[in-house]
């Protein structure tokens, strides 16, 4: 069992290792979108990942997997809702013509968005719970954000420091005079 569990962890870092590198597009005047294919390559590292973590027997696996991966398209719709709105009350911040009845109805629906999330996510651990240990799901959570912190260590550019604008970015201080 170690000895697969060894091949999983290598496997794991090869893809991780190959997908930054194939994943930084030439720079260009309009973003790209991701490659399919790039995206596949990260979402089986991240299975990889989070099956080595959190120590999954097989049995386990056949009931995780299919509840997990409807917990992210969920999470990932509800977040991506919860972005447009916020983006919207960064444009109404902007402009100097939103009335404030608009901007607080925007902040309501904002914070209800949110609220949503934390249903959400408050249900799937129930039903993880159901399928799996409680230190399991617990190690679901660790393994999550430690494959994301290691994705974002990996994305960034030589030379960024914190606090450092990237691409895009404007530094919202005024210059010193």
């Amino acid at each position: 069992m170690r000895s697969i569990k060894r091949l999983v962890i290598t496997l794991a870092g090869v893809i991780l290792l190959s997908v930054p590198s194939m994943a930084q597009p030439a720079a260009q005047e309009h973003p790209v979108q991701p490659d399919p294919e790039n995206k596949e390559k990260l979402e089986s590292a991240r299975i990889a990942y989070l099956t080595t973590c959190m120590d999954l027997t097989p049995e386990e696996a056949t009931k995780f997997w299919p509840v997990y991966n409807e917990y992210c398209k969920v999470i990932s719709e509800a977040r991506k809702v919860s972005r447009k709105q916020f983006h919207e009350i960064q444009r109404m911040t902007d402009g100097k013509n939103t009335s404030e009845a608009a901007m607080k109805k925007q902040l309501m629906d904002y914070i209800d968005g949110l609220k949503k999330d934390d249903e959400l996510e408050r249900l799937y651990l129930d039903e993880f719970l159901k399928i799996l240990p409680v230190e399991k799901v617990a190690l679901m959570y660790v393994a999550e954000e430690d494959f994301r912190i290691k994705m974002i260590k990996m994305w960034k550019k030589p030379g960024m420091e914190k606090g450092t604008p990237g691409p895009g970015k404007h530094n919202s201080k005024p210059a010193a005079k």
